[in-house]
């Protein structure tokens, strides 16, 4: 099993750190510094995507089955869900077991992924697919619905937030961890509602104002990132991205015997 030690590092602090953190509601926050892509590509370091490659390291590549097309692109799957990937390689390993047997599930960062997407953005030849957990679709598909918006504007690549407040005093809700702020931005919906659901018991006055909603990663990504007059939105440097409690489980309990 490969995988990233930054991930290893880094998923456990900010995840556990994320779901026992106090909870503020901030309208007003300070002038952010510009970021650059880099620094913003940096920030999904902590996100685990999963692939299925051979055992070279090669990545196994799907067909799209695009119709109208004589020669469909072949497609590199980068899951969010572990669960999502081995179902994939038990369907690959029946359909092909003398490659099946070879096949693994190679763990890497959302940053990778972008490096990758990135570097084969010109071959026609290969499409990129980031795969999200059926879960958290359907979450998305439900606070829609809630809101009355259309189902069809649901997110290739949903993240959960939360606003809360009351009239003038609402914004975006914040959590404090090494004595600053940031606002973070969940994969799966029921870990952002176990933050509020804990900081009932302690925080009433702000969970019970609470509001979770959704949005696109790369919308998010795309507020992030430095624009030509310099003048990001002030809140978009405190943004930092939870990984699914799915996905560092399954991290946690991959990752190889340190060597002694």
């Amino acid at each position: 099993m490969s995988k990233s030690p930054l991930i290893s590092s880094i998923i456990p602090s900010i995840f556990s750190l994320a779901i026992t953190s106090p909870l503020l509601i901030t309208a007003n926050i300070a002038p952010a510094q510009a970021l650059t892509e880099t620094q913003v590509l940096e920030r999904l370091n902590a996100i685990p995507v999963f692939t299925i490659t051979d055992d070279k390291g090669a990545p196994l590549l799907g067909t799209s089955n695009q119709p109208g097309k004589p020669k469909s692109p072949q497609v590199l799957l980068f899951f969010l869900n572990p669960t999502d990937a081995q179902s994939t390689l038990s369907q690959f390993k029946q359909s092909n077991p003398t490659a099946g047997s070879k096949a693994r599930i190679v763990i890497g960062s959302m940053n990778d992924a972008y490096k990758v997407i990135k570097k084969n953005q010109t071959n026609k030849q290969i499409a990129f697919q980031i795969v999200p957990a059926k879960a958290s679709m359907d979450s998305a598909r439900t606070i829609l619905v809630s809101e009355g918006k259309p189902t069809d504007k649901l997110p290739n690549v949903p993240v959960f937030f939360a606003t809360g407040g009351k009239n003038k005093d609402q914004g975006l809700l914040t959590i404090a961890q090494n004595g600053k702020q940031i606002v973070p931005f969940f994969f799966d919906q029921k870990d952002l509602q176990t933050l509020i659901d804990n900081a009932k018991k302690q925080q009433p006055d702000v969970a019970n104002t609470s509001k979770i909603q959704v949005t696109s990663l790369f919308q998010v990504l795309d507020s992030m990132v430095t624009t030509k007059d310099k003048k990001p939105k002030p809140e978009t440097e405190k943004f930092t991205f939870i990984p699914a409690r799915a996905a560092l489980e399954y991290v946690v309990k991959n990752q190889p015997p340190s060597k002694k």
